[in-house]
């Protein structure tokens, strides 16, 4: 139950933080122009793309995920990244089937729909707006590779510059994909990197809790 408190606890935290910039540029900009929902991309996905398109997509997130960075790693950084308790996914650590509500509240809201309101709804649109889609998307998976070198950096984890470089190039490719699949492929809706950056924070924590 503390568990689940927690990621509750995190969830709202994280959506409050998340959204908190959207929402105000919206309130005083663009309130009288659109909903807000609408505007930061939380609507109906539409496939705006060939399907093979959506299908080379899939098989290129498929292999990407399941590249394992951490194979450059060395034993001792990875040990140490293990035991820290302020990695938020070493809570889920050998508790099998009792991560698995908490593990869905914090990887689909306070990381999925709390990070993508902020970087695929808000900055991505934003930017592709004023730069172009490409350079848009660019742009923002840079900003989402560089916010998890931060948070390691705020949680005074010393990891490396190396390490620091893998996870910026991994978080960063992700965002690069997540970009491309909501504003190339579908029509511009945040729900389909919601379900894919979820999913794959939630498989990731199920293996940590079952391992």
């Amino acid at each position: 139950m503390e568990l689940i408190l927690s990621s509750v606890t995190t969830a709202i935290v994280n959506l409050i933080v998340f959204s908190l910039l959207p929402v105000l540029w919206w309130f005083f900009r663009h309130r009288k122009e659109e909903r807000f929902f609408q505007w930061i991309g939380l609507y109906k996905p539409r496939l705006k793309s060939k399907w093979w398109i959506l299908l080379v997509f899939a098989i290129l997130y498929y292999f990407f995920y399941n590249f394992d960075f951490t194979q450059f790693v060395d034993s001792e950084t990875l040990a140490y990244i293990e035991s820290s308790s302020a990695v938020s996914a070493n809570a889920f650590a050998g508790i099998g089937a009792a991560a698995i509500l908490p593990a869905l509240i914090e990887n689909f809201i306070a990381n999925g729909t709390a990070e993508e309101i902020l970087y695929r709804g808000f900055l991505c649109k934003r930017l592709c707006k004023k730069t172009g889609i490409v350079t848009g998307i660019i742009v923002q998976a840079v900003l989402f590779g560089l916010m998890h070198n931060v948070l390691y950096i705020v949680a005074g984890l010393d990891v490396g510059l190396w390490y620091h470089t893998l996870t910026f190039l991994f978080t960063g490719t992700g965002a690069l994909l997540l970009g491309w699949l909501n504003e190339k492929i579908f029509n511009g809706s945040i729900i389909p990197s919601i379900v894919l950056h979820g999913t794959g924070n939630f498989v990731a924590s199920m293996l940590i809790a079952f391992a």
